[in-house]
């Protein structure tokens, strides 16, 4: 009777101890328990030893399989997990941004970005040219007293981007944000402006004139995003294209076209049109 008895025990025991979730390690190891939670990045569940005991966690990207007690199976990626824009709760996806250099350099410019979904966004800018420090305009003559560029104008852009999928901020740590990640994005400029310049007159005489530059650049931009507690942002970037405007030489004898152009949300390089590039670190803050 006794060995009866002590058998129902064991089939019992052994029953419910299959019955338990099972975690499946990439490494092959087995974690019995009841699982409570699966979290964006971590799997959290009770220990088959003590099903009412403390919680215990386990990150996602250790785990291979999931076979729940009914059955079902469950396979992990952890790019699939950051695929789905349910797997955001709370954040924030719009964002509005300073060019921090800009205004060193005689322009501030002005971004807002709208994340569309995992890994699309569109970013729009505004530069008001002017609103910087006013350099002064580089001569070698004599006659010409220090001036500066007195630049005035506006540019505008747009762009689209492709971001890789949302990364974790420093590598390993727990926190990512859709608009996380490295990226790349093509980007027109349109812009207008005016400065002054150094022309050439007759009878070899220098004069200080304005001149109206229209200019334009399509550029493809690389860059990387970071996300700070839902909060801030910092986006570094480099962009690389083709550059188009009407600007004129300074110190020159022919008042010919500029062999190189800086249009403050572009350089370009070589007679127009010719290649153009772009840089900049943005500051920004996220809203709802």
């Amino acid at each position: 009777m006794k060995l009866v008895f002590s058998l129902i025990i064991a089939v019992l025991i052994s029953i419910s101890s299959f019955a338990q979730d099972q975690i499946i390690k990439k490494d092959g190891k087995k974690i019995s328990g009841k699982i409570t939670e699966i979290g964006l990045s971590e799997i959290k569940y009770y220990s088959q030893d003590n099903l009412q005991g403390p919680i215990y966690s386990i990150s996602k990207e250790l785990v291979h399989m999931i076979i729940y007690e009914n059955g079902k199976k469950e396979l992990f990626d952890a790019n699939d997990d950051l695929k789905n824009w349910d797997n955001y709760p709370g954040q924030l996806t719009k964002a509005i941004k300073l060019n921090f250099f800009s205004p060193l350099i005689g322009y501030s410019e002005f971004s807002f970005e709208k994340q569309l979904s995992v890994g699309k966004s569109y970013e729009l800018s505004l530069g008001i040219i002017g609103l910087g420090n006013n350099n002064i305009l580089d001569y070698n003559y004599s006659s010409i007293n220090e001036t500066k560029k007195n630049q005035f104008g506006i540019f505008v852009s747009g762009g689209y981007k492709f971001s890789k999928l949302p990364d974790f901020l420093f590598g390993r740590t727990r926190f990512t944000h859709i608009m996380q990640g490295a990226y790349i994005k093509p980007i027109i400029y349109l812009g207008s402006y005016s400065e002054n310049r150094i022309a050439y007159k007759a009878s070899s005489q220098y004069e200080i004139e304005k001149q109206q530059v229209n200019f334009a650049a399509l550029h493809l931009e690389f860059g990387k995003q970071w996300v700070f507690g839902n909060k801030v942002l910092l986006d570094g970037y480099w962009g690389l294209g083709y550059g188009f405007d009407n600007k004129l030489e300074s110190n020159s004898y022919t008042n010919s076209d500029a062999t190189a152009a800086y249009n403050y949300a572009n350089t370009r390089l070589g007679s127009s049109p010719g290649l153009s590039f772009s840089f900049g670190i943005k500051f920004g803050m996220l809203i709802k």
